[in-house]
């Protein structure tokens, strides 16, 4: 009996299962109607009201209302919903989609705001010409910089509206920070004037001395000088970044660079120097020729009542380019002579000091020094050395300097310098 009670029971419940399952679809598909019809009646509504927005603006902005229909959209309208459906112990998810009415009023107030941001966009649209036009390069260069961030300023909107509209911003121009940038670029484009102006001068300091140089070798040693040139331009002639700032209640402070050249006319004198050897290096003037007779003169003729004579005799080393001053510091008398040779030079009685400029290598266009009589030019390349007598007094005399090395020699000659001997 017991398990026919059981039995009975167990029956019992899947018949209710299977009848409540039953009921459950079939509700299910009525409440899925009724959805349906909400969905019909709800977007019916929207449509009315989309038309008596419409309505209201015909008679208003004619420009809101063009916006408001160019924009208009029912898909961005419809958004999708959850909703449970239950009996008893089973439920359900359905989705469905209903348009909403407050999309239409979101959709005005955006269209406002674009109005406004456009106006907006005009002002700023004819400052970005303006400052372009003025300030060029420059205001192209600094203006991404600060238009986000400082100059044009967009305040994000939030709320209900952005369900349909996410990136609803209110542009604003800020004045008072544009009178602050124009300064900057001011002060900037003037300080990057006056170096780009010192800069050019620089460069064409440098590119001048460098066809100085060149126009004084031959085509056999220009690629040497080219090469060495190449391989030290970067020390010769450089460009060092200088840090500046300004500083900005508005803007903060903002730092920027200026790029200065600079040229070093020893390091490039250095490789000239250098390749003059190179050229020079084997050249050497005849006994008796003076290179500065445009300035000492090329005389050696005595034609005094009383002369005397200086012989200078020269090793089998170094060529020797002498000069003679008189009391007065003058030079009087000078001529080149060769190693292992002498030459004579014929004075009038009186105090002489004699000046020996001994070397390698005759460059005659090496700078010397500048004299009352111009640029001396002509020198050695090579081995320099300059050594000086001290004054003599000479009447009717004659004077022989060996310039020899030799044991108990009595010539002992002191240091001197071009700028003396000359």
């Amino acid at each position: 009996m017991k398990n026919k009670i059981l039995i009975g029971i167990a029956l019992f419940l899947v018949l209710f299962l299977i009848l409540v399952r039953y009921k459950f679809k079939e509700k299910f598909e009525v409440f899925k109607v009724s959805i349906s019809q909400c969905e019909a009646k709800k977007l019916i509504d929207f449509r009315k009201e989309k038309e008596f927005k419409i309505a209201e603006l015909t008679n208003g902005d004619k420009a809101i209302f063009q916006r408001f229909s160019n924009q208009f959209n029912e898909s961005e309208a419809i958004i999708e919903h959850d909703t449970t459906f239950s009996f008893l112990y089973l439920s359900d998810v359905l989705k469905y989609k209903a348009a909403s009415v407050e999309y239409i009023e979101c959709l005005y107030h955006k269209c406002l705001i674009d109005e406004k941001n456009e106006s907006i966009q005009k002002v700023i649209t004819a400052k970005e010409k303006e400052f372009e036009l003025k300030y060029e390069e420059d205001f192209k260069i600094w203006y991404p910089r600060f238009k986000d961030k400082n100059l044009l300023k967009k305040n994000k909107i939030t709320g209900g509206c952005n369900i349909f509209f996410s990136d609803m911003y209110v542009m604003d121009i800020d004045e008072k920070a544009w009178v602050e940038f124009e300064k900057f670029i001011i002060l900037y484009k003037s300080e990057k004037n006056v170096v780009d102006n010192q800069n050019k001068i620089t460069e064409n300091q440098y590119l001048s001395s460098v066809i100085y140089v060149k126009n004084q070798l031959n085509s056999s040693v220009l690629n040497y000088f080219d090469e060495s040139l190449s391989n030290h331009k970067s020390q010769i002639f450089s460009t060092q970044s200088e840090e500046r700032s300004f500083n900005s209640s508005i803007l903060g402070k903002i730092t920027y660079n200026i790029s200065r050249s600079s040229f070093d006319k020893e390091a490039l004198q250095s490789l000239a120097d250098d390749a003059f050897e190179e050229q020079w290096k084997y050249n050497s003037l005849s006994t008796g020729a003076m290179p500065y007779s445009y300035c000492f003169g090329a005389h050696n003729n005595c034609n005094s009542f009383s002369c005397s004579k200086i012989t200078v005799r020269t090793g089998g080393g170094a060529d020797v380019l002498v000069t003679i001053k008189d009391i007065n510091g003058d030079v009087v008398r000078h001529s080149y002579i060769k190693g292992g040779r002498s030459f004579s030079f014929n004075v009038p009685d009186g105090e002489y000091q004699v000046f020996f400029y001994s070397g390698s290598g005759w460059n005659p266009n090496k700078f010397v020094k500048t004299t009352t009589c111009g640029t001396l030019r002509g020198g050695f390349v090579a081995g320099e050395e300059v050594t000086k007598d001290d004054y003599i007094t000479l009447y009717s005399q004659q004077v022989t300097y060996e310039l020899i090395l030799q044991q108990n020699g009595n010539l002992s000659t002191q240091p001197s310098s071009k700028n003396e001997a000359f």
